[in-house]
């Protein structure tokens, strides 16, 4: 639909929001790999500091499977986005066909 100001949707749009969305999520992955796999560890905190080891690196261990988590979600919400692009691009040239064959019929349905 265009020309009355309302929603315009394009294969092309739908193509490029997925890729950008799919790029993002590996993105969040590739710019975090300290959470997946810290250097720091328990002896690396000085005696004095030991006793908080364990909750930091519990709390990379869960920030990485948050961000793995959502990577994802991203990564499957940019593959529902492609789908739905190729399902409209068929369905839009379905749909030109329609109106080809019509009018090359007189207008009769």
């Amino acid at each position: 639909m265009s020309g009355g100001g309302g929603y315009t949707a394009t294969t092309e749009a739908l193509s490029t929001a997925a890729k950008k969305i799919g790029d993002l999520a590996e993105k969040l992955l590739d710019d975090n790999p300290d959470l997946e796999n810290s250097e720091l560890t328990k002896e690396k905190f000085g005696r004095a500091h030991q006793a908080h080891a364990d909750k930091y690196l519990e709390g990379t261990k869960q920030l990485w499977g948050a961000l793995s988590g959502y990577s994802k979600a991203l990564e499957s919400f940019g593959t529902n986005i492609s789908t739905a692009g190729s399902a409209y691009g068929t369905n839009e040239d379905n749909q030109a066909g329609t109106i080809t064959d019509t009018g090359n019929r007189g207008g009769v349905l």
